[in-house]
């Protein structure tokens, strides 16, 4: 880094022009320039390098400070939920005397205690049918949420409208319905077209016990809110008013203290219970005769005593949660599921058992966050930073979710990856640079799927569908880039050959996606084969206003070789067309053409598919048939003389007897089969050849040409004398 200190690159008024002429002048030779060049080369990979590095370090640290700060959030939240607690606690105290008398609100609700104990067997039937009727009323509104009225205690406090707004930012997300429950709160999101009487649709039900609502202050444009501190999620939630917010919080803060009021007396029962049973127990076993503090003393029945780490596994488990080790929170309900419960239904166990569920859903949403695919998140770590979340979601039974959400993130990154490809240079190079890095990625996506979801039938269905999706896409890109009309025919088969052979690669992996691509880049061929038709039809027709039906001069020996070799006839059918050093006795037109349908021949085969077969039939046939009619048609001229006529004739030959043969033997080689459209010319156009069958009658005498042509009184050499067309020439 001393050297670029030298260089002072990192300084503020660093030019970099005046830096690049100070350099050509003081280096001598190139030499000198490409040691600059690359000494500066180094230091810009060595910059890179150490900013890898500190990049690398910071992210370490970053993640470092995140997990202290989940730490602490986890303890905030359970300080609060303490405090909340104590605060019910020491409230429903003070309500209680030390000798066993209440204070008034205790006396009325003990009176009332007495008096629902003293009414008829009627009124409690009506008071429990008039309790089940208020909670299917409320609940025949949220759609999905039946099983809840089979709760036999649960009856409705409160409910209403809110707004939920996001933590962060204040912004409103959706519109909530909630239902204030005494053992619970339902949380049910607006149905937008709804059918039926549902209004509402059932999304959770969040314990009474394991969430508290605080008061949030009127800041900005978030005003009238509260908050829920449901472990480990925190919502804000608006409501319409003032005096709604207030009415919320104080139905909150009485549905705990009448919970915790009814706690109250099974604790002092179980302590209660947990007392006498001693002296009970050591009674009878004195009245019985037997001696208790003997080893062989027969035991009284007692319900087994449930584990201390059972007892202490949701506590546990959150501190798991909080803390991002996944992994620990799997093991513990991978423990709570094989533990053998006993076949009592103890309230405690119970209550064990529905935290321990919730406490796995908690786990499984926030597994499927670290899949999900948001504008703020970081895609740096790409898809091994999912394998985490991917194996324990498929641990869990929620393999269908893992599957969705990772493919979801696969096309996040490979769109990212995508995006960094700048439409620069030649159309051939950007596409093959574009084909290369989708498929490339899709393969490694492919791997990474198949390592996540071994043996997995529906899954490996779900790639198929999402990589026939993504191909989709990147096609439609292809063709709003590339169809273009300026487009010659010669790019685009080029283009398509190369995406035609990097899709083959997933071949590998058992993904076939060759029919799909052909099949989705069919009309844009067929428009294009039928273009470049068109196009090569108007140049026929344009050469032919313009023929003047004399032999054509190359302009040098090398260019007369060059025609020759690109023809791909043998030199034994080309020399009787060869005259001289450069001329060739075919017209402008003739050459021209040749060149031309050789390279729309070579693009339309390399195009050419089971489905675009009779496309390129149609476009060879047409074209060809085009020239020959220019032919026909300046045979019945009139205007035209005997002599430019045999030369016309001798072109016919070329184009029927050479040049056709060619054509369709180069058809069958490369497709299989013959082109029976193109074998039909040669029978449709046979009289344009000369009588006789030669096709070598002389041509005429070329007029003000620019190098005139040396006449020699030497018959002319036989043909079989030369092997080559270059020793002819």
């Amino acid at each position: 880094m001393a050297e670029i200190a030298d260089l002072k690159i990192g300084s503020s008024d660093f030019n970099p022009d005046k830096y690049v002429r100070e350099l050509s002048q003081r280096c001598v030779g190139g030499q000198e320039l490409q040691q600059q060049y690359q000494k500066i080369q180094g230091l810009g990979e060595d910059t890179s390098a150490q900013l890898k590095r500190n990049v690398y370090q910071n992210y370490t640290q970053f993640i470092e400070t995140a997990k202290e700060i989940s730490h602490l959030e986890s303890e905030m939240y359970q300080l609060s939920h303490l405090l909340t607690e104590q605060r019910s606690l020491l409230a429903a105290l003070a309500s209680t005397s030390l000798l066993g008398s209440t204070n008034s609100s205790a006396a009325t609700g003990a009176e009332s205690t007495t008096d629902v104990a003293t009414q008829p067997d009627e009124q409690l039937q009506r008071d429990e049918e008039e309790r089940r009727r208020k909670l299917t009323a409320a609940l025949e509104k949220v759609e999905g949420c039946v099983d809840l009225i089979e709760s036999p205690a649960r009856c409705v406090l409160h409910e209403g409208d809110l707004l939920e707004l996001e933590p962060t930012e204040g912004t409103a997300m959706q519109r909530m319905h909630a239902f204030l429950f005494n053992d619970g709160l339902l949380l049910a999101p607006w149905i937008p077209n709804r059918r039926g009487p549902a209004r509402y649709k059932f999304q959770t039900l969040i314990e009474l016990g394991s969430f508290a609502a605080v008061n949030v202050r009127d800041m900005g444009s978030v005003k009238t809110a509260f908050k829920l501190l449901a472990f480990p999620d925190t919502r804000l939630f608006q409501c319409t008013s003032n005096q709604s917010k207030k009415e919320w919080l104080e139905k909150f803060e009485a549905a705990k203290k009448s919970a915790l009021a009814q706690e109250q007396p099974k604790r002092q029962e179980s302590v209660a219970t947990s007392e006498t049973s001693p002296i009970r127990s050591s009674s009878v076993d004195s009245s019985s005769g037997a001696n208790p503090f003997e080893d062989n003393a027969p035991l009284s029945p007692e319900v087994p005593e449930l584990p201390e780490w059972l007892l202490e596994l949701p506590e546990d488990l959150d501190v798991c949660i909080a803390q991002r080790h996944f992994e620990d929170a799997f093991s513990l309900l991978q423990k709570a599921n094989q533990f053998s419960y006993p076949l009592n239904k103890d309230p405690q166990l119970i209550e064990i058992r529905r935290k321990v569920e919730g406490r796995a859903r908690a786990l499984i949403e926030v597994l499927m966050k670290e899949l999900e695919v948001s504008p703020d998140k970081s895609l740096q770590g790409g898809l091994r930073a999912a394998r985490r979340a991917v194996r324990l979601l498929n641990q869990l039974g929620r393999s269908s979710q893992a599957c969705e959400l990772f493919l979801k993130l696969c096309s996040s990154i490979l769109k990212a990856q995508l995006r960094r490809v700048k439409r620069e240079g030649a159309t051939v190079v950007y596409v093959k640079h574009l084909g290369g890095i989708f498929f490339s990625n899709m393969m490694d996506m492919a791997r990474e799927f198949l390592r996540a979801f071994p043996n997995s039938p529906s899954c490996a269905s779900a790639l198929v569908v999402w990589a026939g999706s993504e191909l989709t896409h990147l096609t439609s890109h292809l063709v709003k880039q590339v169809f273009m009309p300026q487009s010659p025919i010669s790019t685009l088969s080029e283009c398509v050959v190369s995406i035609r052979g990097q899709c083959d690669q997933l071949c590998e992996l058992g993904i076939d996606l060759r029919y799909q691509l052909d099949g989705l880049l069919r009309s844009p061929l067929q428009r294009a084969l039928n273009d470049s038709r068109d196009k090569a039809v108007e140049a026929v027709k344009l050469r032919a206003s313009e023929d003047k039906w004399r032999p054509t001069n190359l302009g040098s020996k090398d260019a007369l070789t060059k025609f020759v070799m690109e023809t791909g006839l043998t030199p034994g059918h080309m020399q009787k067309y060869v005259q001289g050093e450069s001329w060739i006795a075919l017209s402008a037109s003739t050459v021209a053409f040749t060149k031309q349908y050789l390279s729309l021949l070579e693009d339309c085969l390399r195009l050419c598919t089971t489905e675009l077969a009779h496309t390129v039939d149609q476009v060879l046939t047409d074209v060809y048939s085009a020239q020959l009619s220019h032919f026909e048609g300046s045979l019945q001229n009139d205007k035209i003389g005997s002599s430019e006529k045999q030369f016309i004739q001798k072109n016919a030959a070329f184009l029927l007897n050479e040049l056709l043969p060619l054509v369709t033997k180069t058809y069958q080689e490369r497709l299989g089969n013959s082109c029976q459209s193109l074998d039909a010319l040669n029978g449709k156009f046979a009289w344009l050849k000369p009588s006789d069958g030669d096709g070598d009658p002389s041509p005429p005498t070329p007029t003000k040409r620019p190098t005139p042509l040396p006449r020699t009184t030497a018959p002319r050499p036989a043909a079989t004398k030369y092997s080559t067309v270059t020793e002819y020439i």
